[in-house]
């Protein structure tokens, strides 16, 4: 009767042959420890078996069955290794996790202003919002500094006219609640509120003071409550910020026109339009920029100056001309309780802001990014 090719018995493997299939898989240097180990035991069990009379072929046979199969034996061999070098890098391991755990959970987050790309949960955000414009957008994760009472969110841009005021948009929200919430239940101190904010730059056409449409250029804007991200337990709510009001209603400055004259036969020409510079400027940090408490911090801005070559885009040679205006995004974490809502309370001057009535005026930051030639 013939055998099939499945049921023909296996040659039995040489030392070699044992030692090669049992070690497979370890890593280069423990391989070769093993290894070395594994033959020196297999040629003990060889020479005790030639000691009771075997031939040097029977006795290898005998040596390596007596090891098992090469299934039973990887385990095994694993399990010596951990024995002997394995314990300590567990205990490394072990003391890491915890050191980690211990940092993550008791103590707090940076602060400041993280800027770092959207994530596949921020596109799903503004795929919820429907007034989001879609476009190329800036994330950033805020973590108020300790103290903080009220986020004050300030949105700013020039004026049409050269002697008329700033148009703000002012929105503040009392944090004290929500970080009491999302605190409960952490080590005293552990944790900073913090938001993930959304902006892009979106281009409109507004109506100036004469009635006429003119391109414009805006920041749109949507913030998100974070929980405390260890526990991921706590409050989480959404600040529509500059999406509370029309395009329109909230600072836009007017984008400069510019017409070319073409060298054509017959001569001809060409309105072209000066990109606002930082228009789709994205920024990354490794670390929190500063976010200090009763100070404002500028998160992204927008300039348009007439003298600006419309073929270039970013800052003129030598800075901005008198004539640039600008809008810019800014917050500043309180230590006081201020009203919260928008529009409400309010009152505005050239560059300044009050929260209340009688309260004391707040300077805002410059449109025109400090040290340029503005005059």
């Amino acid at each position: 009767m013939s055998l099939s090719p499945k049921s023909r018995p296996r040659p039995p493997l040489t030392i070699d042959q044992y030692v090669h299939r049992v070690t497979l898989g370890l890593p280069r240097g423990q391989r070769l420890d093993a290894a070395t180990e594994l033959r020196a035991h297999l040629l003990e069990r060889v020479a005790e078996y030639q000691g009771h009379g075997y031939a040097r072929e029977e006795a290898e046979f005998l040596a390596v069955r007596g090891m098992g199969e090469v299934a039973d034996a990887h385990p095994q061999l694993w399990r010596e290794r951990l024995t002997t070098l394995g314990w300590p890098v567990l205990a490394l391991l072990l003391v890491s996790g915890l050191g980690w755990t211990a940092y993550r959970e008791w103590l707090p987050p940076r602060e400041g202003v993280m800027f770092v790309s959207p994530t596949p949960a921020d596109i799903s955000f503004l795929f919820s919002q429907p007034d989001a414009p879609r476009g190329t957008y800036q994330a950033a994760e805020l973590t108020l500094p300790r103290g903080t009472k009220t986020l004050v969110y300030v949105n700013v841009a020039s004026p049409e006219t050269r002697g008329g005021n700033e148009q703000v948009f002012l929105f503040s929200k009392g944090v004290a609640q929500e970080t009491a919430e999302n605190v409960r239940g952490r080590v005293h101190g552990s944790y900073r509120y913090q938001e993930r904010w959304l902006w892009t730059s979106e281009r409109l056409n507004c109506q100036d003071a004469s009635g006429l449409l003119r391109p414009s250029v805006r920041f749109y804007v949507t913030g998100q409550t974070m929980p405390s991200p260890f526990w991921a337990k706590g409050s989480q709510n959404t600040s529509g910020l500059a999406s509370m009001v029309g395009p329109c209603n909230n600072p836009h400055v007017a984008l400069h026109q510019v017409t070319q004259r073409l060298a054509s036969v017959p001569p001809s020409s060409v309105t072209t339009t000066v990109p606002p510079d930082g228009e789709g400027v994205l920024v990354r940090s490794r670390k929190p920029v500063g976010l200090r408490l009763n100070h404002w911090t500028v998160l992204a801005r927008l300039t348009v100056d007439p003298r600006q070559d419309p073929n270039t885009y970013g800052m003129p040679p030598g800075g901005y001309s008198r004539e640039a205006r600008a809008s810019y995004l800014a917050v500043m974490p309180l230590s006081t309780e201020a009203p919260a809502g928008s529009d409400f309370g309010y009152s505005w001057g050239r560059g300044y802001v009050k929260l209340v009535e009688q309260g004391p005026a707040l300077r805002l930051p410059p449109l025109i990014p400090v040290g340029e030639d503005t005059g």
